[in-house]
């Protein structure tokens, strides 16, 4: 197979993945596609060195991970809003804002993590890694991606629990405020 055609297939099973990761870390969807491109711009200048000794989904994470941390680190960027869509199809109008709004929540506190607690959730829950592929992928040991995946899941739950109990102290406030005076 020639490199061109190789780019193409690896373009191909990898580049939605690589944009979501890219995503997850820089919270724009027009960083995360320039990301993206430099990614592959990467793999097509460094195909011929590729040693074989991770796989070549792990190796294209590796260099994705890397441009996102170098880029955070020249901005120095610290906290980003996604923008998340929910299918509007058949689905009735409070369903949506409620999901949306519950999306909107968990994955606001996520982009509110710390990088490195924010990478090892995105990895294990959205792509779906095995804990040893993210411990390959970050370049840390095994029991450091345990670490921070349990840290990362407290703070989270941490942040989703105090969102609740905002939610319910302004819905309660409001409905006080709106009873007549006695």
């Amino acid at each position: 197979m020639m490199k061109n055609e190789q780019m193409e297939d690896l373009m191909r099973r990898f580049g939605d993945k690589v944009l979501h990761l890219a995503y997850s870390y820089l919270g724009d969807r027009h960083l995360a596609e320039d990301v993206a491109q430099e990614v592959f711009v990467r793999v097509f200048l460094s195909l011929d060195q590729f040693q074989g000794r991770s796989s070549l989904f792990t190796w294209i994470y590796q260099i994705t991970v890397n441009l996102c941390r170098d880029y955070l680190r020249s901005q120095k960027r610290c906290r980003l809003e996604p923008t998340w869509e929910v299918s509007r199809y058949n689905v009735d109008v409070e369903d949506v804002v409620l999901t949306e709004m519950e999306y909107q929540e968990l994955w606001q506190a996520i982009f509110n993590l710390p990088v490195a607690y924010r990478e090892v959730i995105w990895l294990h829950y959205y792509d779906q890694l095995e804990l040893k592929e993210i411990a390959h992928i970050l370049g840390i040991s095994l029991s450091a991606v345990k670490i921070r995946l349990y840290r990362a899941r407290q703070q989270l739950q941490k942040a989703l629990q105090e969102g609740e109990n905002r939610y319910e102290i302004s819905q309660a406030a409001g409905r006080i405020a709106s009873q007549p005076a006695r």
